[in-house]
């Protein structure tokens, strides 16, 4: 891949920018919390479909940001080492997959948050290059 440029830079900056003006850190005191059930089935019988509670409310800004990120650089719009090197990508996914997949189930759009796993299952095998 080629040397991340300043425009992949502003890039990375923006999306930071925008987690802070999103209440992403919220999100992921929530999602890294004992609070968060990471299985979907416990995380519905604690927060019932149809009945969002703030807590759902931030996941959802949370994986949505992910899924932005993700599709730039699914899309060759943000460098893979730069946007790899940044994000802990595989840990995030990890942490949310329970959610992530059981929601894409429930609203049967297998296209919900696939930009994300994808990015995930790419960074698994990522190694940085440091010159």
């Amino acid at each position: 891949m080629a040397k991340p440029t300043r425009e992949d830079a502003d890039i990375l900056l923006r999306l930071a920018e925008l987690s802070a003006l999103s209440n992403l850190p919220a999100a992921a005191a929530y999602i890294w919390s004992d609070d968060f059930p990471t299985d979907f089935a416990r995380f519905r019988a604690k927060f019932p479909r149809g009945k969002r509670g703030e807590e759902e409310s931030l996941l959802r800004r949370y994986l949505a940001h992910w899924e932005t990120a993700c599709t730039l650089y699914r899309n060759g719009l943000f460098n893979e080492d730069l946007f790899f090197d940044w994000m802990d990508i595989t840990v995030v996914w990890d942490r949310v997959r329970g959610y992530a997949l059981g929601v894409r189930k429930e609203m049967e759009n297998p296209a919900l948050y696939e930009n994300f796993e994808y990015a995930a299952e790419q960074a698994r095998s990522w190694q940085p290059k440091r010159a």
